[in-house]
């Protein structure tokens, strides 16, 4: 154990990060290439890594190794008890915190050593400010716009050049009593049961769209679902979306009562605008601030109006605002306008400002209106998205494929550094704004040109195409491509393009594999098929004489070759290999050439695609049929040596004493042999695989960095060994738990029934108290062996998917209940076990528990089978058993510091 936690430690270490230790190391530290903050904490909670992010983003320093992380990261709430519960409980655990005015995603998580213990934890911090901002930006502007237009009191409408309704609000759907589907591409002359059919209004609209004029407003009377309206029409085209869209609204002035709500509502908007809104007089003295403008600017609306505007001007902007003032007494409207700010605390701010001059009833300016938006956050965006730019735009520069932008009439437009090594040109300018189609193998260009024009209308597609470069080159490509809309809603083809000459090279051999491959099928004895992917087709089969061939595909296969008793299981084995992509293999009875029945094992592997998806099977038949048959007449010679055998138990079983001690000893002999075996798996197959582990480790770190392309196939070496680590331990583990010496009865079953449902799937519920206490050694192993045979029975004969165990010390004894919910045993088998004329398991386990007067009943019936044993408990143990104990807990010692 220490040994893999220095090693952890030690292989942590490179560049300029440190570990506790203090040692630098020459390798390559994978951490300080990471650009998130990550600091390794041990079990105590202190420090032990960092990475370079961390001391760049968090201010920590080398000093801080060894400190407490609670000390170290004090602005982290409870930090200390939320790393221990995570290294206590092994999950995983994340929650947010800031840093000033930083938000960070903090992950904790548990790392293990080779052992599985845990070692400590990893945090991880992920700076999602700039992501909260956006999407409280993009949630604030949607709302707003709905907010507006939906609260806006006059009807407004859009319309297309033949008058057709495109849109609407809320109001003017409510004044002509209509839905949003009942309007939607219908003419607004229809509106209205047919009486603004001809209203002059809408001739001055159309000609207004066809001239250069702009529509004068006209005031209309008109039915509405709410009485007779007096209603002001104005008309404006949309600027930008082209000439044939045309904005109108609808003023209702026929009360005053309308005109005050509305002046209300503008109010309440103005008052609850998640902008700042103040106005001010032409000398710039502040005469009304809303309340966003007191959470923006920190000064109440007492302490603001009144002032003069320059109390959040900085002074080296006072002629920016003098200016402002100037263009507001001339009348104008400043739109927009990004300028910087001082709040009551002194801090800056970056804002946009709309300013729009008030004027009074006869038209004279005499204030404005100042609307404040806080654009800090959008310029930390509009910054961040600057630079994810500039990383994209490298990454396609440094990708070893081709990327290319090509036009609609084979103009390339841009290409990457890789694709201009492809291509042979030593710049840009050899290529780019050239026709692309000169560089397609003649044979290719064609298609190549209807590639990309299709790609241009908008399709996504590849092609494979062979290309020459400017030096004469031939290469073999192939290309991804999805179209890409400009701004100016041109459409060109993006391209990320691979060289597959080398590909198509190992495509050759491999056909030439292939074809060698079937050569040798020919060669075999063998049976051989193929079938589709979901088994509904028998494509081939050459039976060798064996069974039939076939002449063409067939889909009744399965009742022309099949045994009719052995189609279901054909079935479900055939399900599983489909469902999980594995071999399938079974043994199973077949119609012969001859119409006799025979055996065959048969065996079949998928054939997968790039995707993982089956294009088909392969498989081969050996015939098994004398092998079957001599296992037949084994099988009687075996039933008949049986009830021979079963005649002298029972004779043998009047001198049975002598040969139960014996079988006690052997069985014991048996439990130290599997001890010594499972030791030996341990110290010496666990630490060989070890070394093998870490070897491979290294040399899938050089694949990487000098032969990537045996990358792939190292690491699944790598995983192949680590598996069979994984399954020796297991073994060893089985065939003898070191909990049961270590830690007693209740945690040896409690890892072997978490195992169980790991292997088998079988839920087991264990019913033992955790003071259940410690036994005689020999008693605890020989109620863990009752338990392990109890509940291998169950999954591999009852088909139950649960069970339950119930272990109870009482005062004279222990009991056990041992319970499944599976098939049950028939009343014949039930006799038989009952009657001591059981298999070898059953009695194996009636044995173990006679060494210590021990009992055990069988019930089952349709319903489970039960399992219910007793075992008395020792008076009192001698100063021997206590010496014999003590020895082997000193033995147990000395094995988990080896």
């Amino acid at each position: 154990m220490a040994e893999d936690d220095q090693l952890f430690v030690d292989s942590t270490v490179s560049g300029e990060g440190t570990t506790l230790g203090g040692t630098p190391s020459n390798e390559i530290d994978v951490l300080d290439a990471v650009d998130l903050p990550v600091i390794v904490i041990s079990r105590e909670c202190r420090v032990a890594r960092i990475n370079r992010a961390a001391t760049t983003v968090l201010g920590l320093k080398v000093s801080d190794l060894g400190c407490s992380l609670g000390n170290t990261l004090a602005g982290v709430q409870d930090l200390n008890r939320i790393c221990a519960r995570v290294i206590a409980d092994g999950a995983p655990h994340r929650i947010e915190t800031r840093d000033g005015d930083r938000h960070f995603l903090l992950r904790i998580a548990p790392y293990t050593g080779s052992d599985r213990q845990i070692l400590g934890a990893v945090l991880t911090f992920t700076n999602v400010t700039a992501f909260r901002a956006s999407i409280e930006q993009a949630i604030y502007e949607r709302e707003y716009t709905k907010a507006i237009l939906n609260t806006v009191v006059d009807p407004v409408v859009v319309l297309d050049g033949k008058l057709q309704v495109q849109t609407a609000n809320r109001a003017f759907y409510g004044i002509f009593g209509v839905s949003r589907d009942e309007t939607q591409g219908i003419s607004i002359r229809k509106l209205g049961n047919n009486q603004w059919e001809t209203s002059e209004a809408w001739k001055s609209i159309e000609i207004s769209l066809s001239g250069p004029n702009e529509f004068q407003a006209v005031e209309i009377d008109r039915e509405s679902p709410t009485g007779r309206k007096t209603l002001v029409l104005d008309a404006r085209r949309l600027a930008g979306v082209g000439d044939s869209l045309i904005l109108i609204t609808f003023h209702d002035v026929t009360q005053r009562k309308q005109a005050e709500r509305t002046t209300s509502l503008l109010a309440a908007i103005v008052d609850f605008s998640d902008d700042a809104i103040l106005s001010k007089k032409l000398d710039g003295t502040i005469t009304s601030w809303n309340q966003s403008a007191e959470r923006l600017f920190g000064y109440k609306a007492k302490e603001a109006i009144g002032q003069h505007i320059t109390l959040i001007v900085p002074w080296e902007r006072r002629s920016e605002e003098e200016d402002i003032l100037r263009r507001l007494a001339r009348g104008e409207r400043v739109e927009h306008f990004e300028t910087v700010r001082r709040r009551k605390d002194g801090s800056y701010l970056d804002l946009s400002l709309t300013i729009s001059p008030i004027r009074d009833a006869v038209g004279k300016v005499i204030g404005a209106s100042n609307v404040a938006r806080d654009i800090g956050e959008r310029k930390r965006i509009e910054a961040a998205l600057r630079e994810s730019e500039e990383r994209f735009r490298a990454i396609v520069e440094t990708t070893p494929e081709c990327v290319k932008l090509i036009s609609a009439d084979g103009t390339l437009l841009h290409m990457n550094r890789s694709g201009l090594e492809m291509v042979g040109a030593r710049s840009a300018d050899e290529v780019v704004g050239k026709n692309v189609y000169d560089l397609i193998a003649p044979e290719d260009r064609d298609r190549f040109q209807a590639f990309n024009e299709t790609v241009c209308r908008g399709e996504r597609g590849s092609l494979q195409f062979d290309i020459v470069g400017l030096e004469g080159k031939r290469r073999q490509m192939e290309t991804h491509a999805a179209p890409l809309r400009n701004p100016d809603e041109t459409v060109v083809h993006l391209a990320v393009t691979a060289d597959i000459s080398e590909r198509k090279k190992a495509e050759e051999l491999l056909r030439k594999s292939e074809e060698r491959f079937r050569a040798l099928v020919t060669a075999s004895s063998d049976v051989v098929y193929r079938m589709s992917p979901d088994w509904s087709e028998m494509r081939e089969l050459d039976g060798r004489g064996f069974i039939a061939d076939t002449g063409k595909p067939r889909k009744d296969w399965l009742n022309e070759y099949i045994h009719p008793e052995d189609q279901p299981i054909v079935l479900r084995t055939i399900r599983e290999a489909v469902r999980t992509k594995s071999m399938f293999e079974l043994e199973h009875r077949v119609r012969q050439t001859d119409g006799t029945l025979g055996w065959t094992n048969s065996r079949a592997v998928p054939l997968l695609n790039a995707n993982g998806e089956i294009l088909e099977w392969f498989g081969a038949a050996t015939d098994v049929t004398a092998r079957k048959e001599a296992e037949e007449s084994f099988r009687k010679l075996a039933q008949t040596l049986d009830a021979e055998v079963r005649t002298r138990t029972r004779e043998l079983e009047e001198q049975s004493n002598q040969v139960r001690e014996l079988s006690w000893r052997l069985l014991r002999s048996q439990e130290e042999e599997r001890r010594h075996i499972a030791r030996e798996l341990h110290d010496s197959a666990g630490q060989t695989l070890t070394v093998l582990g870490i070897s491979l480790a290294q040399l899938v770190q050089k694949t990487g960095r000098n032969a990537p392309e045996l990358a792939t196939e190292a690491e699944q070496i790598q995983e192949t060994v680590q598996q069979l680590h994984r399954e020796i331990r297991t073994t060893s583990y089985l065939l003898h738990p070191p909990l049961l010496d270590e830690n007693g009865l209740y945690s040896a079953i409690s890892w072997y029934v978490q195992g169980l449902l790991e292997r088998s799937g079988l839920e087991v519920r264990l019913d033992v108290s955790k003071e259940f206490g410690r036994l005689p050694h020999e008693m605890e192993l020989v109620i863990f062996r009752l338990v392990q045979e109890c509940l291998t029975n169950i999954h591999r004969h009852s088909d139950s998917e649960t069970a339950s165990i119930r272990i109870a010390r009482e005062s004279n004894q222990i009991t056990l209940d041992i319970r499944d919910q599976g098939k049950g045993m028939s009343p014949a088998r039930l006799v038989e076990i009952q009657s001591g004329r059981s298999g070898v398991g059953i009695s194996g386990m009636r044995e173990r528990l006679r060494q210590f007067d021990g009992t055990m009943d069988i019930e089952s019936d349709s319903s489970g089978t039960r399992v219910f044993a007793t075992v008395p408990l020792p008076k009192a143990a001698s100063p021997e058993d206590q010496t014999k104990a003590e020895l082997l807990q000193t033995t147990v010692s000395d094995l988990n510091t080896v």
